[in-house]
């Protein structure tokens, strides 16, 4: 027993000795060596950021399903892919015209954007479409910002991540090309530095046990289908961070590729946005800063110039072909969008222009009057174009008996892939378009009937369910309303590009409306209702 004992004590001297040691020559710089040789503790970096590839992969070995035409419809010819394709793109082209122009600062944000040169030049191609279609009646009308309104946009910003020979050596600074302010971001001519804190989903029960005091917290958002639906959520959890002490929030959003979003906004304070590869670098090296002891040594600077643009002006175009009938209804594809806006909403707009040349044909001469209209949208606060259309046109709406949106109407659905760079999911097409939502304002079991049978028809891959969802471009009538979406993960990001748009989707999404459209014209007043 005794040397047990005598054994157990030398032990216990030997150890506190070391410890001792440890402590007098200072044990921080011997536990903050690098685990490895390689800059930034050997994790890959971000491959960068190009507004000119599409992060998804699109093979070539399966092509679309090509588009059905039905027997008799075959000279419908402004309905083909084709001539819809070339709308697509030319409507596109003025969103990379705002980029490769610099329309916004440095370019780092760009669009089709109302109130600014993008999207009047959009609208003056609206207006030249309906010409060149044969649309006999054709409005421009124009105008104001409402009072006091104004759109925000980033100019300029960086988001650096400070490197360090503690990282690994060679460890220099990486910007994080994927960054997007979010919408009501303030900084200081001098910008921001801090140090980062990895906060997880920012729950509730991790927030309990992790001080952000100072600190820019770093959040992951894993969306549910696309990040549309983290709006809220997301939100919701940044401005509980800043209200927490928080002096900036990182959403880092787990998708492929390194795109930029602009669909969180108003955090509290300053907030950005990170594509799925600039987000595994970064929770990457936070994981690998831990490990090695040094996660306090993590910093980042922030920068941004913007502008709070009011007093702007813009339009509708509208046409009106005219029918049978005083009755009309109401054709609407907004024009604006961020980025590409491919998806978003250059595919609606080129539908909607290809329906004005189809019943501009006098042998597709309508029963009701149809009123088709290129929407200002409602991107740019004060510059509402549904609101617009009401107020400036209420003959037109008193005659109205049912309004069709159309609002994202032909991305191929994308589905995650069997392969992954950096360790961030692929994502890949199929031979399909994504589902299609179509809400109607009010239940109707006879224009449902219309919605199934033409669906049949033509094959639109539309949800099971009947639905009254109605978020959109949507203007305020007493009528019933119409409207065909998608919930694209491209949403809003730079990735809603031309190559995610199939062409036989777009002729699909052409075909049932001209035949919703026939259907509804000639059907009686009280079945609207």
């Amino acid at each position: 027993m005794s040397k047990q004992k005598s054994g157990s004590t030398s032990f216990s001297v030997l150890l506190t000795a070391l410890l001792t040691a440890l402590l007098s020559v200072g044990a921080g710089p011997l536990l903050a060596q690098p685990a490895t040789t390689q800059p930034w503790f050997g994790v890959s970096p971000a491959p960068g950021f190009d507004p000119t590839v599409a992060p998804v992969i699109i093979g070539s070995d399966y092509g679309p399903r090509p588009a059905i035409v039905p027997s008799g419809e075959e000279n419908d010819t402004a309905l083909t892919g084709d001539a819809l394709r070339r709308d697509l793109e030319a409507i596109v082209d003025f969103s990379k015209w705002s980029r490769e122009t610099n329309e916004v600062g440095t370019g780092q944000l760009w669009g089709r954007i109302t109130g600014l040169p993008s999207g009047d030049r959009t609208m003056d191609w609206v207006e030249q479409r309906f010409n060149e279609a044969g649309v006999p009646d054709i409005e421009r009308q124009w105008f104001n910002q409402t009072t006091d309104a104004t759109l925000w946009l980033a100019h300029s910003w960086e988001v650096r991540i400070h490197g360090s020979e503690n990282f690994g050596p060679g460890s220099r600074d990486v910007i994080l090309e994927s960054a997007m302010p979010a919408d009501g971001t303030v900084l200081s001519q001098e910008g921001l530095t801090a140090p980062l804190i990895f906060v997880g989903t920012a729950r509730a029960a991790e927030l309990e046990y992790i001080d952000v005091r100072g600190k820019i917290a770093v959040q992951h958002i894993t969306p549910k289908g696309h990040l549309f639906l983290e709006r809220g959520p997301a939100r919701a959890k940044a401005q509980e961070l800043i209200n927490r002490g928080a002096v900036a929030v990182f959403n880092v959003v787990d998708q492929a590729g390194n795109m930029r979003m602009r669909d969180i906004s108003n955090c509290g304070g300053p907030c950005f946005n990170f594509g799925g590869q600039d987000g595994r670098f970064l929770e990457e090296v936070m994981d690998a800063a831990a490990l090695a002891g040094v996660s306090n040594q993590l910093q980042a600077t922030l920068t941004l110039q913007d502008e709070e643009r009011g007093g702007m002006r813009a339009s509708n175009v509208i046409g009106i072909v005219a029918g049978e009938s005083e009755e009309n209804i109401i054709i609407n594809a907004h024009v604006d969008g961020w980025f590409d806006g491919a998806n978003d909403n250059a595919d609606g707009l080129a539908v909607m222009v290809g329906l004005a040349e189809h019943f501009s044909k006098p042998e597709n001469r309508p029963s009701r009057t149809l009123v088709f209209v290129g929407s200002a949208g409602h991107h740019t606060p004060g510059l509402n174009g549904p609101d617009q259309l009401v107020e400036m046109n209420l003959e037109l709406i008193a005659r109205n008996v049912l309004t069709v949106n159309l609002e994202h109407v032909a991305a191929m659905q994308i589905n995650p892939a069997r392969t992954a760079t950096n360790g961030v999911r692929d994502v890949i097409t199929d031979a399909g378009e994504g589902f299609l939502m179509n809400g109607l304002s009010e239940r109707s079991p006879f224009i449902e009937s219309i919605i199934r049978e033409g669906g049949l028809r033509y094959g639109l891959n539309f949800v099971s369910q009947a639905s009254t969802y109605g978020a959109g471009d949507n203007p305020d009538v007493e009528s019933v309303l119409l409207q065909l979406i998608q919930g694209n993960p491209l949403y809003h990001t730079n990735g809603d590009m031309l190559e995610t748009i199939s062409t036989p989707g777009l002729e699909r999404v052409a075909r049932f409306m001209a035949y919703f459209i026939e259907q509804i014209g000639v059907a009686p007043r009280e079945q609207l209702e």
